[in-house]
């Protein structure tokens, strides 16, 4: 496993704030705003509409366990370039590859959630 250990526990974190809160929408709602994405950004990475991400984090719709494992890893690989870049290392795209495979997410959806968290990190 070349996940690290805290990674996980962020994303078990994540997944749990938005479990144990009434108001999922809203939760997931701070965080994608927190790690600077759009509604749109995170529909093409959650493979959703972009009104159905409105209408998650509106309370309209509730979010499925796949969805927040899913976004919940996507946000861990977000706060890793955060971490990375934060003690000045290079992105080194074999381990964050690594680390996006046992997340099962897809190689072009890393590419898509590096863009983003390092556009992000300029800002």
């Amino acid at each position: 496993m070349y996940t690290p250990e805290w990674l996980i526990k962020f994303a078990q974190d994540v997944a749990g704030s938005i479990v144990m809160s009434p108001t999922h929408g809203n939760v997931i709602q701070r965080y994608r705003k927190k790690y600077g994405m759009t509604q749109k950004q995170l529909s093409e990475l959650m493979n959703l509409r972009r009104e159905t991400i409105s209408r998650i984090e509106g309370g309209m719709v509730n979010p499925t366990i796949n969805f927040i494992r899913n976004f919940s890893c996507i946000l861990s690989i977000t706060e890793a370039v955060r971490a990375y870049r934060a003690q000045d290392k290079e992105i080194e795209f074999p381990f964050f590859d690594r680390i996006a495979k046992e997340f099962e997410i897809p190689r072009d959806k890393l590419d898509q959630i590096l863009g983003i968290a390092l556009e992000e990190v300029k800002i």
